[in-house]
């Protein structure tokens, strides 16, 4: 059953409370970190039979087990794969940024241009359930940004190879480099290096508190996409909504971790009761998971607000990963909320989201929406510029550019403005 809170100030407490979740067992990724650089494939076979209970003797995939995974994978599974994977290529296709000329009034040439990024590492999570949709979304928009390396980490099952459908994703989408190392340790190495994995320039992909803390870590000499703290589900309702579709929706992210947040803000005590009901009757046959039950009890909540004005202020205090809206007229405040993703009315589910419509599921969480977007193509690309003055600008705005630096008190770069005047 959901706790209701009227209180703003509880409120509050319990999001800056989330907003300060900090990333613990710090020592524990040290270890890991510090073993990984100065050993290397040795330790990482260590690591391997120590948190996955799995004794491997090749770090690397090969490229057999690759291709025969995809017959061990239903092929009604493998078609709606398929499937989802053109709709999430063709939005991403539409995300490509595109380089530009401009020529100033002194007729300065810049170009503004865009590279991939040469070398990247995908992480996708094994666990209870081997998320083979993160890999989907990871992949596709460095695939067409261009990125003409893609790695792939995943933690190996009991048959010392990662989960056939990760496998067979892989092949898919036509990425050979695949290996059998899960965790912290996966990290580090891609961050790192070792005999058997090139260092890679950026690390993709979601993970547990130790892989996220890890990659906290290497940030300083690798690129990362995001932090991600535990996954988010807010729900905004009013009387207009179907109180069963809201209980669906907070428990179908609740089943993510024992640690996500599942939260509905509404102005109807009516919901509120009718919501509340249809959970304690899950939770008494058993119709959820025990994981999703632990979400809910521990940091699941109801927030009763008084108004549609509240509801725009509750959204932007959470800035929440997942936001659905299930309210009348929900596109008219649209433009004044914050969230990572927006899911619009009753007939749209996080699911549809998460696996079908498009857009990238990999999103930011506790509140980091308020300056972080989703991955995107964008994320496996670096713009640079360049830029060529002319010898008449040079001598119409050279004395200009001299007065700024000047003005700096860097004289030396002055000077070099004056060495090509004369």
């Amino acid at each position: 059953m959901f706790k209701i809170i009227k209180d703003k100030n509880i409120f509050e407490k319990i999001i800056n409370d989330r907003i300060k979740f900090s990333f613990s067992k710090s020592s524990i990724v040290d270890e890991i970190l510090s073993k990984i650089k100065n050993g290397g494939d040795s330790e990482l076979i260590k690591f391997t039979k120590k948190f996955d209970k799995v004794n491997i003797d090749k770090i690397r995939v090969s490229q057999k087990i690759i291709e025969e995974s995809i017959d061990n994978v239903d092929s009604e599974l493998i078609k709606s794969i398929l499937e989802a994977k053109e709709n999430i290529e063709n939005f991403h296709k539409k995300q490509k940024p595109k380089n530009f000329e401009l020529i100033q009034k002194d007729k300065t040439k810049i170009y503004f241009e865009h590279r991939p990024i040469k070398r990247v590492g995908v992480y996708i999570p094994g666990g209870r359930f081997p998320l083979f949709s993160t890999a989907l979304m990871n992949i596709i928009p460095a695939k067409i940004a261009g990125v003409n390396e893609i790695i792939l980490c995943s933690p190996p099952q009991s048959s010392g190879y990662p989960n056939d459908i990760i496998l067979s994703i892989a092949k898919i989408m036509g990425i050979s480099e695949v290996y059998n190392i899960g965790g912290a340790q996966a990290i580090a190495a891609m961050a790192y290096g070792t005999d058997s994995i090139k260092k890679v320039d950026k690390i993709t992909g979601p993970g547990n508190i130790f892989v996220s803390k890890a990659k906290q870590f290497v940030s300083d000499i690798v690129g990362i996409d995001m932090i991600a703290g535990p996954t988010e589900q807010l729900v905004v309702a009013d009387d207009s909504a179907d109180p069963l579709i809201i209980a669906s929706d907070l428990i179908c992210q609740a089943e993510h971790d024992v640690n996500s947040w599942s939260v509905l803000i509404t102005d109807s005590i009516k919901i509120v009761n009718q919501v509340n009901n249809i959970i304690n009757e899950n939770f008494k046959s058993n119709k959820i998971s025990q994981v999703a039950k632990e979400s809910i009890v521990n940091n699941g909540f109801i927030y009763l607000v008084n108004s549609r004005k509240e509801f725009i202020e509750s959204i932007n205090k959470i800035s929440p990963e997942h936001l659905s809206l299930q309210i009348k007229n929900s596109r008219s405040i649209i433009s004044k909320i914050i969230a990572g993703v927006i899911f619009l009315g009753n007939n749209t589910s996080p699911a549809w989201g998460d696996y079908w419509a498009g857009p990238n599921h990999t999103l930011p969480t506790s509140g980091q929406s308020r300056f972080k977007s989703a991955l995107s193509v964008n994320d496996f690309m670096v713009s640079y510029s360049i830029i060529e003055s002319t010898n008449k600008a040079l001598k119409t705005k050279g004395k200009v550019v001299m007065s700024l630096a000047k003005a700096e008190g860097l004289l030396a770069h002055s000077e070099s403005i004056k060495v090509r005047i004369k």
